[in-house]
C-alpha cells in the first residue's frame, strides 16, 4: 500500500475535523433539533433530529479515513 499523497493527507485531516467540528456543534446546541425556533417537542423528535447531522459528520469523518488510509490493494493486481 502506497503513502496517501499531501493533498490528499490535507483533505483527510479537513474532513475528519469538519466531522469532529460538527459533533461539538451538536453537543454545544448550536446545530440540531433545539437551534431553531423552539425546542422539540418530545425526546423522540430530538432523536430523530439529530440523525442527519450525525449522519454527516460520520459520513466526514469516514471519508477522511479513506482518503489518509490511502490506496487499498484490490486483491493481487500489479
Amino acid at each position: 500500500m502506497s503513502p496517501p499523497s499531501s493533498s490528499r493527507r490535507v483533505a483527510g485531516v479537513l474532513c475528519i475535523l469538519l466531522g469532529f467540528a460538527l459533533v461539538v456543534l451538536l453537543g454545544l446546541g448550536v446545530l440540531g433539533p433545539g437551534a431553531g425556533d423552539a425546542p422539540p417537542e418530545s425526546l423522540t423528535a430530538a432523536f430523530v433530529g439529530l440523525v442527519p447531522f450525525l449522519l454527516i459528520a460520520l459520513g466526514a469523518f469516514v471519508v477522511g479515513l479513506v482518503l489518509l488510509r490511502g490506496r487499498t490493494s484490490g486483491g493481487n493486481r500489479k
